[in-house]
C-alpha cells in the first residue's frame, strides 16, 4: 500500500448532517420565518411513535393543512420578493434614463451589487424550501401509506409554481447595468451566477433540453429527417460536449450501426458531494464517468471522462479523457498505478490526476445509465446537432450499504448485469427506474446572422416536446434512486414534472402557449431600457457599450431564455453580414428567412386558434397577380376512400330508418284505437304529433347521408356529428309524453267512472283534486 492510502481521508469523518440541520445552518437570517417549517412537519408526522394506529384522520388534516400552510407562506413571499428586486432594477434603470449630474456611483453600484446578492438568496431559499417538501412529503407517503399526499403536492406545486420562478430576466437587467458601469465607468464587475441561469454569450454553442412522449417520438424524428440526416457512429468518434450526457464515439470497434446502446457509469461518494455541487453549479466542480457502447465482453478499452463545471458556459466540458481496459479500472479506483509503466508520459499524468481525484473525493460507481442514442447531424458540419436518447434506464450501482452492497465493493461494475443480456428481469425494486419520456438535445452553434432556422422554431413550439431546462441523467437518476438519502441536499426542480403527462393535444397546447406569451412583458422592460441606453447621449457612452449589448441580444420581445436558439442559423464564415450561406448549407436555405419577415409573421394575431388559420374559407388578402385557386392540390387525384367509411354513413342512415319506423308504427296504432280511447280528440292530436316526427326523423336521417357523403367526396375537414336532429326527436317525444300526461289526466279525472271510484275510496279523491288544482 503506497504512502498516498495510508493518509486519513477527511470525507471519512465527514458528520452526517440531516436535511433539518441543513436547512436550519443555510437559512439565509432575515427570511427565516418565511422557509418551510420542517421540524414542525416531521414532528407532525409521529415519525417516532411506533403504535399500531398512531395516525388517524385528525392527523392527517392537520399534517395537510400545515403542509398547505407553508407553501402558501413560501410562494407568497418568493413572488413578493421577485417583484420587489424587479422594482428595484427599474429605478436603478430609470437612474440611467434620467441622469444628472448628482449621479452617486457608489450608492448606484451599491445598490445594483445588493440585489445581486438577494436574487442569489432568492435562487438558494426556492431550491431549499422546494427539496424540503418533496422530502418531507416522501417521508409522509413512506410513514402512512394509506394516506398518500404526493398528489396533493403536485397540484398545489401547479398552482402555486414557486420552484419554476425562471430568474433570466432580473440577470440580464443586472448585467445590463454592469456592463453600463464597464464601459463608462471603468467599473471590473462580474456577474454572478445563479444556478437558474445560463447565460451563452461567451459560448460557440448553445444546448437545449427537451422531454418525448412516446406517442410523439416517431413524428419527432420524422420531423428532423426532414432537414437532418441519421448520424452513423464509428469509429472516428463524434462529439461535442454538454453538461454531462453527450457522447463522444472514439472506441476501437466495429460499432457502425445508427441507435447504439449507450452505457455511462457515473461516480460519487455517499455524502453525493458530486451530485449536490453538480446540480447547483458550483465552482470547480467536477464529474467522473466511465462509458462504452454495447456490451460490455466485447470492449477492450472503455473512455473515462473528467468534465469540469466552465462558469464562462454553465455546462460541465469534457477536461480530460482517456482510453482504460476494463481489467484495470480496479486499480485505478483504488489508486494502484502499476499499469502505468508502458504507458507514455501525459498519459500517466492523466491517469495520476484520476486516481488522485478518486480518492481524495472517495468516490465509486454509484449510478448507471443505458439508453439508445439516435443522433441527426449533417456529416462534416456541426452547426446544428440533434440527439435523441430512448429506452433510458437508471440503475444502482453502489456499495454504499456495507452488509447489503447492490455492487461487490471489490469489483467497479456489476457483474450480473453486464454478464447477463437479460439483465432487467432480474434487477429488484428501488435498484432501478425507467424514464418514461426520450430526452431530446438541441445543440446550436452561434453565428452573426440575424436569421431564423424556422423548422426547429417550429419543432420547439409545437406540442411534441416539452423543453426541461438543465436537464441531466446523472442527476435525475440520483434523485429518483436516492430520493430518501438524507445527503441529498436538493432535488432538481423537474422532478414533479414526472408526475404529469405532458402529452397534450395542439389546441390545448396553443392556447397555453399564447396566454404564456401575454404574461411576458418583462422582457419588454429590458428592449426599452437597452435601446433608450443606445440612443442616449446624455451620458456619451461609448459605442461598443450599446452595440454589443444590442448586437448580442440575450432577449428578444416576448422570448425567453431558452426560446433564443431561433437566432442562430447557417451562416457563411468568411461574410460578416449574414447574407450568404455556404454550400453546405444549400439544402436549409428555405428554412432560413430574414429577421423582418419573421417579425411580420410573429406581429400576427396569436389570440385566434391554429386550425382557423389554415382554413381554407378565410378571407386573405393576395399579393397584386395571384388570384385564390379553384382547387386544391390536396383534393388532386384519385378520390380513395375505405370501405369503412362508407358503411358507417350507411349504418348511421339505418338507424335513423329504425327511428322512423318505430315512430310511424306509435303513429298508426294511436290513431287506429283513437275510437276506443277515452279521449278521442286527445289521442288524435298525439297521433298528429307522432306523424310529424316520423317526417322529420325520415327527412333528418336522409339529410346526414347527403351531407356526409358530401364531405367525404370533398376531402373536407368539417365535423361529421350534428347535434340537432336528436335534440328535436327528443324533445318532441317529451312534448308527446308531457300532453298527454296533463290531458289524459284530467280526463280521467273528471268522468262517472272517476266519481264511483272516488266515492269508495274518498282519500284517493283529494289527492287526485289537489294535484288538479295545484298542477293544471
Amino acid at each position: 500500500m503506497s504512502q498516498q492510502e495510508q493518509v486519513s481521508n477527511p470525507l471519512n469523518s465527514k458528520p452526517r448532517m440531516l436535511f433539518g440541520n441543513k436547512l436550519d445552518q443555510e437559512i439565509y437570517g432575515p427570511w427565516k420565518q418565511y422557509y418551510i417549517d420542517y421540524t414542525q412537519l416531521k414532528r407532525l408526522l409521529k415519525e417516532n411513535v411506533i403504535l399500531q394506529d398512531n395516525w388517524s384522520e385528525k392527523d392527517e388534516q392537520s399534517f395537510v393543512k400545515f403542509l398547505d400552510q407553508n407553501l402558501e407562506k413560501v410562494y407568497s413571499f418568493q413572488h413578493q420578493k421577485y417583484d420587489e428586486l424587479n422594482t428595484q432594477l427599474n429605478t436603478l434603470q430609470h437612474t440611467i434614463q434620467t441622469p444628472d449630474n448628482k449621479f452617486d456611483l457608489n450608492q448606484f453600484l451599491s445598490s445594483l451589487d445588493e440585489v445581486l446578492t438577494l436574487a442569489q438568496e432568492l435562487d438558494h431559499f426556492q431550491r431549499l424550501n422546494y427539496t424540503g417538501f418533496i422530502k418531507i412529503v416522501k417521508k409522509h407517503d413512506r410513514l402512512h401509506p394509506q394516506f398518500s399526499v404526493k398528489p396533493l403536492l403536485n397540484v398545489r406545486l401547479k398552482d402555486l409554481p414557486f420552484h419554476s420562478e425562471d430568474y433570466s430576466p432580473l440577470l440580464y437587467k443586472i448585467s445590463a447595468l454592469f456592463q453600463f458601469l464597464r464601459e463608462n465607468y471603468d467599473i471590473n464587475q462580474s456577474l454572478n451566477k445563479l444556478s437558474s441561469f445560463n447565460d451563452t454569450d461567451t459560448s460557440n454553442y448553445q444546448s437545449f433540453k427537451f422531454w418525448i412522449h412516446p406517442d410523439n417520438l416517431m413524428e419527432v424524428k420524422t420531423t428532423i429527417l426532414r432537414h437532418l440526416p441519421v448520424l452513423i457512429f464509428n469509429s472516428n468518434g463524434i462529439g461535442g460536449s454538454d453538461d454531462d450526457d453527450d457522447d463522444e464515439y472514439d472506441d476501437d470497434n466495429d460499432n457502425n450501426k445508427h441507435d447504439p446502446i449507450i452505457n455511462c457509469l457515473y461516480f460519487d461518494n455517499p455524502h453525493f458531494d458530486i451530485y449536490n455541487s453538480k446540480l447547483t453549479k458550483s465552482p470547480n466542480s467536477s464529474t467522473l464517468r466511465l462509458k462504452w457502447l454495447g456490451n460490455l465482453a466485447k470492449h477492450s478499452k472503455i473512455s473515462m471522462e473528467k468534465k469540469n463545471f466552465d462558469p464562462s458556459s454553465e455546462n460541465f466540458n469534457i477536461n480530460e479523457k482517456l482510453s482504460i481496459k476494463p481489467k484495470n479500472i480496479n486499480s485505478l479506483i483504488n489508486n494502484r498505478l502499476n499499469f502505468l509503466k508502458k504507458k507514455e508520459t501525459d498519459e500517466v499524468e492523466i491517469f495520476k490526476k484520476f486516481g488522485e481525484f478518486i480518492y481524495e473525493q472517495e468516490l465509486q460507481p454509484v449510478l448507471r445509465t443505458v439508453y439508445k442514442r439516435t443522433a441527426f447531424q449533417i456529416p462534416g458540419d456541426d452547426k446544428i446537432r440533434i440527439t435523441i436518447d430512448s429506452n433510458l434506464l437508471f440503475i444502482r450501482e453502489d456499495s454504499f450499504d456495507k452488509q447489503r452492497p447492490i455492487r461487490d465493493p471489490t469489483d467497479w461494475h456489476r457483474s450480473d448485469i453486464d454478464s447477463n443480456p437479460n439483465y432487467e428481469k432480474y434487477l429488484r425494486t428501488g435498484e432501478f427506474n425507467r424514464f418514461p419520456y426520450s430526452v431530446m438535445e438541441i445543440k446550436i452553434k452561434r453565428f452573426s446572422s440575424n436569421r431564423k432556422i424556422l423548422w426547429i422554431e417550429d419543432l420547439i413550439n409545437s406540442h411534441l416536446v416539452k423543453e426541461i431546462p438543465n436537464f441531466s441523467k446523472f442527476i435525475h437518476g440520483i434523485s429518483s434512486l436516492f430520493l430518501e438519502d438524507d445527503h441529498l441536499d436538493n432535488i432538481p426542480f423537474w422532478y414533479n414534472e414526472l408526475e404529469q403527462d405532458i402529452k397534450i393535444g395542439p389546441g390545448q397546447y396553443f392556447k397555453q402557449h399564447s396566454n404564456s406569451i401575454k404574461q411576458e412583458n418583462d422582457d419588454d422592460n429590458l428592449n426599452k431600457f437597452k435601446s433608450m441606453v443606445s440612443n442616449s447621449n446624455n451620458l456619451n457612452l461609448r459605442k461598443s457599450f450599446s452595440g454589443a449589448l444590442l448586437l448580442d441580444e440575450p432577449l428578444q420581445d416576448g422570448e425567453t431564455p431558452f426560446r433564443m436558439l431561433n437566432k442562430y442559423a447557417y451562416d457563411n464564415d468568411d461574410s460578416g453580414d449574414g447574407s450568404e450561406v455556404d454550400e453546405s448549407s444549400e439544402d436549409l436555405d428555405d428554412d432560413l428567412v430574414p429577421r423582418d419577415r419573421i417579425n411580420s409573421i410573429v406581429n400576427l394575431d396569436t389570440s385566434k386558434n391554429k386550425l382557423d388559420i389554415d382554413s381554407e374559407d378565410e378571407e386573405i388578402e393576395l399579393p397584386p397577380g395571384v388570384i385564390k385557386p379553384e382547387s386544391y392540390i390536396k383534393n388532386a387525384g384519385p378520390l380513395r376512400i375505405e370501405p369503412k367509411v362508407w358503411l358507417a354513413n350507411e349504418r348511421t342512415f339505418n338507424r335513423w330508418l329504425q327511428v322512423t319506423t318505430l315512430l310511424s308504427s306509435v303513429t298508426f296504432i294511436i290513431y287506429s284505437s283513437a275510437n276506443k280511447a277515452n279521449d278521442y280528440d286527445l289521442s288524435t292530436y298525439l297521433a298528429y304529433v307522432y306523424f310529424g316526427l316520423t317526417l322529420f326523423s325520415g327527412i333528418w336521417g336522409y339529410y346526414i347521408f347527403m351531407r356526409r357523403r358530401e364531405i367525404i367526396m370533398e376531402r373536407d375537414g368539417a365535423h361529421l356529428d350534428n347535434m340537432v336532429g336528436p335534440l328535436i326527436v327528443a324533445g318532441g317525444l317529451v312534448f308527446a309524453l308531457i300532453f298527454n300526461f296533463v290531458f289524459g289526466f284530467k280526463r280521467v279525472y273528471s268522468s262517472p267512472a272517476a266519481l264511483e271510484f272516488y266515492n269508495e275510496y274518498p282519500t284517493h279523491h283529494k289527492i287526485h283534486q289537489f294535484i288538479v288544482e295545484t298542477l293544471f
